[in-house]
């Protein structure tokens, strides 16, 4: 990306200043544009353009840190973040393993970025919208009426220092279609929803991301309840995606030390079915969230967190890997320069277990396959607790028989892990940042309307 040097020197500047005020610290400089466009009818509802740009600065003193951030990265700008950054410092609580983050670097290979991007008109933007909404509109006649359809974008970097040496930055582009739409038939209306995303707009597939909203909600209509069961259970990955993505917090180590996850005292321990393991992987080629480093500048890596039904290990930032006498994992996530690092998810796989969609299905006599649930924000991630509403396919010898709708499915995160019978090996990536694979449950206990 072009920047012209001029990261280095809003660095430097600040770096000058942290020293100048006796404190430790560290400077986030963030420069990205984002654009969407959204039509509806082919029609044009919107179209966005916005820059990101600032510096978030966090300093370091006995212990305590404060943090600010300025879109003014001008000398007084800077000084000024500073400043008041300083004068949190008073009122914060110390804890001793609050220090700045140690340099390392990890060398990294992956594509995260098309040059090309920058480049693409305004047009051409629009154009992609309108694509996706005729793709879904040829589909099928039942599509009656689009919501939106929708194209969006960000390109840009951002660079990280601090006063013990670190000095790290990256580039990226993203490219990003969606479209909410409705299906019609009879009386009855149903809503269908897609996203896909890419490096670049030329690699982004309009055609699948509308027909894939269209079937969506076509295979919805003429649902009808299912009787209470018990009976083996397939979940789409986009369902998976958002089980493991809201079950996420229970890793992170701060909520371990707060005492706030079920997996708190547990690491060691059997927590899943031995054919379970689970990884965050920070630089997988093709995933949302994929990057050379974190917030604080920590190189990602593949962190290992259950390992054939063992639970290996928790997610940290620089605090809790000091405070708990781990390694750090490249865990630490922002927002942006707005906002201090947290700990957040990279890209959570499930390993596939050696077969394929296909196969998996076909293993499955009578079931149920689950394709969208509702209710994620109840999984409990300290007791571990949820109650998820569905809908989805009856399935009969290894086929989509009915469509079914007004299921439940509620219980514990633990029993859900110990019921996992074969994970697919089509992992596949979500704009929301989440992945997820075909999922396998035997013996699940499907509550009727």
């Amino acid at each position: 990306m072009r920047n012209n040097g001029e990261h280095d020197k809003v660095l430097d500047l600040a770096l000058e200043i942290l020293r100048d005020a006796s404190v430790e610290g560290e400077v986030y400089f963030q420069s990205t544009q984002e654009s969407s466009a959204s039509v509806v009818d082919q029609r044009i509802e919107s179209v966005e353009a916005k820059q990101e740009r600032g510096a978030g600065l966090r300093v370091f003193r006995e212990g305590r840190v404060g943090f600010s951030f300025t879109p003014d990265t001008s000398p007084d700008g800077l000084r000024k973040a500073v400043q008041r950054a300083v004068a949190i410092l008073p009122h914060v609580d110390p804890e001793s393993d609050l220090q700045v983050p140690v340099p390392q670097s990890v060398p990294f290979d992956v594509p995260n970025e098309d040059p090309g991007l920058p480049e693409i008109g305004m047009d051409q933007k629009v154009d992609m919208a309108r694509r996706i909404e005729s793709c879904a509109l040829r589909f099928s006649t039942k599509v009656k009426r689009v919501r939106e359809s929708r194209y969006a974008d960000v390109w840009g970097g951002c660079w990280i220092a601090n006063t013990g040496g670190l000095r790290s930055g990256l580039t990226m582009s993203r490219a990003i279609g969606s479209i909410e739409l409705v299906a019609i038939d009879k009386e009855e209306n149903q809503t269908g929803y897609s996203s896909g995303f890419a490096l670049g707009i030329q690699e982004l597939e309009p055609d699948a991301i509308g027909i894939e909203a269209a079937s969506r909600a076509i295979n919805k209509l003429g649902a009808e309840p299912i009787s209470t069961r018990r009976t083996e259970v397939v979940l789409d990955p986009e369902v998976v995606s958002g089980i493991f993505g809201t079950l996420a917090s229970a890793f992170y180590a701060d909520n371990i030390l707060k005492n706030k996850s079920l997996f708190q005292g547990q690491q060691g321990r059997q927590v899943a079915r031995s054919i379970v393991s689970l990884i965050d992987d920070g630089r997988v080629p093709g995933a949302m969230n994929t990057g050379p480093f974190d917030g604080e500048g920590t190189p990602t890596q593949r962190t290992l967190l259950i390992d054939q039904g063992f639970l290996a290990g928790y997610l940290h930032n620089d605090f809790t890997a000091r405070r708990m006498e781990a390694t750090r994992t490249g865990n630490a996530q922002r927002g942006g320069y707005l906002s201090s690092p947290h700990i957040g998810t990279n890209t959570l796989v499930l390993k596939p277990t050696g077969v394929s969609r296909k196969a998996l299905l076909g293993t499955v006599a009578q079931g149920v396959y689950v394709s969208e649930v509702m209710g994620l924000h109840t999984i409990d991630p300290i007791s571990g607790d949820f109650s998820l509403g569905a809908v989805g396919w009856e399935m009969e010898n290894g086929a989509m028989a009915r469509p079914v709708q007004k299921m439940g499915i509620s219980g514990n995160i633990r029993d859900l892990l110990d019921s996992v019978a074969a994970v697919a090996d089509d992992l596949r990536f979500f704009a929301s940042g989440g992945s997820g694979s075909t999922v396998l449950l035997e013996a699940t206990s499907i509550s009727g309307g």
